[in-house]
């Protein structure tokens, strides 16, 4: 299926914003050397505030951030349970959490929420996977996924070796299609801006170097596969179903 040149300018678009403000807020650290953690993405609050903005104005929140399938209570903890094993699986891993303070936890955690994930989250499961369902979810799960884990290539410029860099990329690739899956089959963004900030969260406040971890990082991507995998498959046959019922 092709995808129309307006389309694709589009998508192409958000895929530049996001990478010109993640290079500012990398120019800003090279020049301002900031140590708290949550000044080293300063760069990168306007376009969260500019995002926030346009939400509001355009009275959107409810859009991205509200439920379109609906399950009980039970039921969507079952369903999310994937996430929150991924979660305890790292914080078990890391020996709970590691900073100067708690205020500090709470600032980097703030950051990682409200500003990166948010920004991401928005751009990629929001505004484009938005777009690029008025093709197909396949198309928008993929395309969208595969931008989200192009951007993180960026970490070569800060020095990230090559190895590490195409470890992420693929981790990236994968957590992009959960996330992207998870919004087509109808939860609300909100679930993965707070999946997104967490994980973030607890790589930057781990004390235990990645290459330490290799065993547990590639079995989490194997867990992270096989639960994309189901989504993948639950939202086709959700699809054939609605198909049938609709003919």
């Amino acid at each position: 299926m092709m995808i129309k040149s307006k389309l694709l300018w589009k998508v192409i678009g958000l895929e530049i914003l996001v990478i010109f403000w993640f290079v500012v807020n990398g120019v800003y650290v090279s020049m301002t050397h900031p140590t708290a953690h949550y000044l080293q993405f300063l760069g990168v609050v306007p376009l969260a505030i500019g995002i926030a903005f346009y939400l509001t104005k355009t009275k959107k929140w409810q859009h991205f951030f509200s439920f379109q399938q609906n399950m009980s209570f039970r039921t969507r903890i079952l369903f999310l349970s994937p996430l929150l094993l991924y979660l305890l699986i790292i914080l078990i891993g890391n020996k709970g959490v590691h900073g100067s303070s708690i205020a500090d936890l709470v600032l980097i955690l703030l950051t990682q929420t409200l500003v990166i994930a948010f920004v991401e989250e928005m751009v990629f499961r929001g505004f484009m996977l938005n777009l690029l369902l008025s093709k197909s979810y396949k198309v928008a799960v993929l395309l969208s996924s595969f931008l989200f884990a192009f951007t993180h290539s960026l970490n070569m410029l800060s020095g990230q070796s090559v190895a590490n860099t195409i470890f992420q990329i693929l981790f990236a690739f994968v957590i992009g299609l959960v996330l992207a899956l998870l919004i087509v089959n109808g939860q609300s963004i909100g679930i993965t801006i707070a999946f997104h900030g967490l994980n973030n969260f607890l790589q930057f406040t781990s004390p235990v170097d990645a290459n330490d971890s290799l065993l547990i990082n590639y079995a989490l991507l194997l867990f992270l596969s096989g639960y994309a995998f189901y989504l993948w498959n639950r939202k086709s046959t959700l699809s054939v179903s609605q198909h049938q019922i609709s003919s």
